[in-house]
């Protein structure tokens, strides 16, 4: 197929021209993409450092939860690793340093900051979780099931129907606490230990 040199002088023609009036949009566009190419780069090698230093921490907390002070290194990431899941379970964790301690109030601080900042759902279950425990075990009944009715994270139904059941057996209403107790019983069966404890919980109800 013959070529038609006067066709292609024109495309380059077009091609010059178009060059010298979009030029300095080109090179901008081209800078751009470069810009945020670099910045992509810098950002993800930055959240991998943190990710990074935030478990180094993270195990020393889990290497001195019984023996050593826990609380700057959860101080440290609660304020310079925040934005890492290592912060909420390490909130979690001095939680219940403190629980143990009997230091409710302490403990009920660290519970509020891991549900209102962790990252991962399952955290903030779990905190949601151990707050109704011991508001129950305060004989705040309000309080416990409120805190209970929040745990929203898939797989946690079988903790929320026990403390639940445990309110309603608290206050006495024991067909509302078979309730949960039974709804606790049928997720954990063939899959937890925690059945048995249940079972224990519903033949206690109904003797």
């Amino acid at each position: 197929m013959a070529v038609d040199i006067n066709d292609d002088n024109s495309l380059n023609e077009k091609a010059v021209n178009f060059w010298e009036k979009n030029k300095k949009y080109i090179v901008l566009g081209g800078i751009l993409i470069v810009a945020i190419y670099l910045s992509s780069n810098f950002y993800f090698a930055s959240q991998q450092k943190s990710y990074f230093l935030a478990s180094e921490i993270y195990q020393k907390i889990q290497i001195e939860f019984d023996s050593g002070d826990i609380k700057p290194y959860v101080t440290e990431l609660k304020t310079e690793y925040s934005n890492t899941p290592y912060a909420g379970r390490a909130s979690l964790i001095l939680a219940q340093s403190y629980s143990k301690n009997n230091k409710i109030d302490d403990a009920f601080v660290e519970l509020d900051w891991a549900i209102n900042n962790s990252l991962e759902h399952s955290i903030k279950s779990l905190a949601l979780y151990t707050k109704a425990k011991l508001y129950l075990l305060q004989n705040d009944l309000d309080m416990a099931e409120k805190s209970a009715n929040s745990i929203s994270s898939q797989g946690f139904e079988g903790l929320k129907n026990i403390v639940l059941g445990d309110i309603y057996f608290s206050r006495k209403i024991y067909d509302k606490a078979l309730e949960f107790y039974q709804l606790a019983f049928n997720f954990y069966i063939n899959k937890n230990d925690l059945s048995k404890v249940i079972k224990t919980k519903i033949d206690a109800i109904g003797s």
